[in-house]
């Protein structure tokens, strides 16, 4: 089933390229809620609230910009574009945000203090609270993001997206056009990784 949606992601982007109009609204369709939910994450992140309008402004910018430059063509893994399209998202937020002079009113909050405290204990069992002293808090978040960045590129989308953004599978399911039990396939494999990478803090 992965194999299948990897291979038609991969297709649908090759298309795009070309200019295919059926096929640039299939990705829109596909993705448009993934790229909306990037941009509040992110934006949220740094403490920046917008409202609804704004952020279809940069949704709009976004898709527009991918369309007019023909970003797509430097998509490597392009049966990845649903982990370039967040992160890509999340640019497009923060330097909407640097235009309009909002970005810097806020720090971005740590993975520590965005993840639940049973999630956190479910990776590092060792941390039955959270940390109060902040620079032990800022060097676990440190580990614990280096930890996420040894994931592959959609293990590590799903897996920040129901730990740091606290969605449920069948919200990612949805946002990621997956079977709710592939998601929950990959966040249980994701937070084996996580233990085990993260192992010598328990």
């Amino acid at each position: 089933m992965d194999k299948g949606t990897r291979a038609s992601d991969s297709e649908l982007v090759e298309r795009c390229i070309e200019k295919d109009l059926t096929a640039w609204a299939q990705l829109i369709k596909k993705y448009s809620r993934l790229i909306y939910v990037s941009i509040v994450n992110r934006l949220k992140a740094h403490g920046i609230s917008l409202s609804h309008h704004d952020i279809e402004d940069i949704r709009q910018n976004l898709l527009a910009g991918l369309w007019e430059g023909d970003k797509l063509q430097g998509v490597r893994n392009r049966a990845s574009i649903a982990y370039w399209l967040a992160i890509v998202s999340g640019n497009e937020a923060m330097e909407y945000a640097g235009s309009r002079r909002l970005y810097g009113a806020g720090q971005p909050a740590s993975a520590i203090e965005k993840m639940e405290q049973d999630e956190l204990a479910e990776i590092v069992p060792s941390l039955a609270q959270k940390p109060s002293d902040a620079l032990i808090k800022d060097e676990l978040s440190n580990r614990i993001e280096e930890a996420f960045e040894t994931l592959p590129d959609k293990e590590r989308l799903i897996i920040k997206l129901n730990l740091l953004y606290d969605k449920k599978y069948h919200e990612i399911a949805d946002m990621l056009g997956m079977p709710p039990g592939t998601i929950s396939s990959y966040i249980k494999r994701a937070k084996e990784k996580l233990r085990s990478e993260l192992k010598d803090l328990s």
